[in-house]
């Protein structure tokens, strides 16, 4: 084993999770529960009250009182003319950033905020979206109206006898991957280091511990939530069970402003990474020998295949990234299957981290402090325009289908303006897998991979139009193989069929949770859960 260059530590980490989504949990009573805020949730287990909207005349001519919501708020209200206004209201990819121009910020500092801000929308038929890390691929964690900004909500406490967590709907990412490893536990999750966890936990979970503990969601044993009657709830296997099977991987924004989470933890492991890299004229050849070999692996193994081209540099990579939480000497013998079916890599690099230090090199962040990769992550100058779309892998892709991929690979060469373009084969299977298909809302526990296609770029002033064709070309180009299903937090707004591509059989339950709990749509967006018959 070897140092990893930089280069290398970077490219790793840019194989090695997704963005953004399995334990048996125990029970425990909620006979007179009160959520860390101080507000008391329902412990209701019958349908709820409705919503606020209902009864109402509609909004009032003199507009929506702010100043009335800013004086029950301990947070800020903050309007387009407020110091702040300009920072909290930006998301994580600038391409929206002439767009992300709501008419004002509840910066929540409580749960209770949050119940304000939704009774409030509610009343005054104020549009809004509630956001945890602004990560929404389409945009739509913002709104015209109201914004109701969860950010604040990142407390994380660790309860060492019950191997639990307590974690805030606002917590970022690499926060709450240090927060535990200080007291000896993790969770899986994605890779990206600014991802609110709620965004991620709620549609499923996916990332480099997946094979190995299961999806985010997984974990949960219980929800906070303001639903669209204002109740503030904590739901679970025994309260508002539906509703609880609905947002573990129902996607978010649908059914309620989630405020924070109960999740099961693992003791932390040692973590192995692993990075071979390839010429790119045997790219058919790794995706063969990767999906041969990746999706029966032991599954305290997960990786990922990447085709990527870089037109900057005139190259193009063909690389399997990944990581393995078994005992570092046997790795490699892991990974020999995979290498005796290709040439020597061109470069090679395995190392054995702690668990905080392999989530830091996920973030690109190897040998900085969460602190300071967060801040990194969110400054300006890191912030890169990108688009993205998904498909679902069930199987093995044929010869034909794989030539497919070289080929749209290839084309990001010829995108003019593009940073880097390619494809990312991310595998699933473990224990993801073998969790029923309707045990949660996550609609695709028999996948083997995700797949996702993308494109950055610098110039913040181009038209997305053209790096949007590109990725969703990608993806019609294997649809013949891989069909139309997709990751709900891989959100794309051109899937017009996006209930069952993102579902599958599970969309008509998210349906009926949905006229239960949300009966007039208050909680909406182009992709939300639709009412029955909508």
């Amino acid at each position: 084993m070897r140092r990893i260059a930089r280069r290398e530590a970077l490219a790793l980490a840019a194989g090695l999770g997704t963005a953004t989504v399995v334990a048996a949990c125990t029970r425990r009573g909620h006979a007179s529960v009160t959520s860390s805020s101080g507000i008391t949730p329902s412990a209701s287990s019958g349908r709820p009250t409705p919503t606020p909207s209902a009864s109402l005349p509609g909004p009032s001519p003199a507009g929506p009182d702010w100043s009335g919501l800013a004086g029950q708020l301990r947070g800020r209200l903050l309007r387009q003319t407020s110091s702040g206004y300009a920072t909290t209201a930006r998301l994580y990819n600038p391409r929206f950033d002439t767009t992300a121009r709501p008419t004002a910020i509840v910066a929540a500092a409580t749960a209770s905020d949050v119940a304000v801000a939704v009774r409030f929308a509610a009343d005054a038929r104020v549009p809004f979206a509630v956001r945890s890390g602004g990560h929404s691929y389409p945009g739509w964690s913002t709104s015209p109206g109201l914004v109701i900004d969860v950010s604040s909500l990142a407390g994380v406490t660790v309860d060492t006898p019950r191997h639990t967590a307590r974690i805030g709907a606002g917590a970022r990412l690499v926060n709450v991957y240090a927060a535990l490893a200080a007291k000896g536990v993790g969770i899986a999750g994605g890779s990206c280091p600014s991802v609110g966890i709620a965004g991620l936990t709620l549609g499923g979970g996916v990332g480099v511990l997946g094979r190995a503990w299961g999806l985010t969601c997984d974990a949960v044993r219980s929800v906070d939530i303001v639903t669209a009657d204002g109740a503030a709830r904590t739901v679970d296997p025994t309260h508002d069970a539906d509703l609880f099977w609905a947002l573990r991987g129902g996607g978010g924004g649908s059914f309620g402003a989630v405020t924070g989470f109960t999740v099961d933890v693992h003791p932390v492991p040692t973590v192995s990474t692993f990075y071979l890299q390839w010429p790119f004229t045997v790219a058919a050849e790794v995706v063969k020998a990767w999906q041969d070999w990746a999706y029966t692996v032991d599954s305290r193994l997960f990786s990922t295949c990447k085709l990527l081209a870089d037109p900057r540099t005139d190259t193009r990579r063909a690389l399997v990234a990944g990581t393995w939480i078994g005992p570092s000497s046997d790795l490699s013998a892991r990974l020999a299957p995979l290498r005796a079916k290709l040439p020597k890599p061109s470069s090679t690099s395995i190392h054995a981290h702690t668990y905080a230090d392999a989530m830091l090199l996920e973030a690109g962040c190897s040998g900085r402090s969460a602190t300071s990769c967060l801040a990194g992550s969110l400054a300006p100058v890191k912030r890169q325009p990108f688009a993205a779309t998904s498909s679902i892998v069930t199987g093995p892709l044929p010869s034909t289908a794989i030539a497919m991929a070289v080929t749209h690979a290839t084309e990001a060469m010829n995108v003019a303006g593009i940073y880097e373009g390619g494809v990312s084969f991310d595998s699933l299977g473990g224990a993801v897998g073998a969790v029923g298909g309707g045990a949660t809302a996550f609609g695709h526990r028999a996948a083997v991979a995700t797949a996702q296609y993308t494109a950055t770029w610098t110039d913040t002033g181009a038209s997305p139009a053209r790096f949007d064709a590109y990725v969703r070309g990608f993806r019609s180009a294997l649809a013949p193989w891989l069909g139309s299903a997709a990751y709900v937090n891989y959100a794309d707004a051109s899937i017009a069929n996006f209930g069952p591509a993102y579902w599958g059989s599970n969309y008509p339950r998210l349906q009926t949770v949905k006229r239960a709990y949300d009966p007039h749509n208050l909680f909406t967006f182009p992709q939300s859960v639709r009412l029955p018959g909508a």
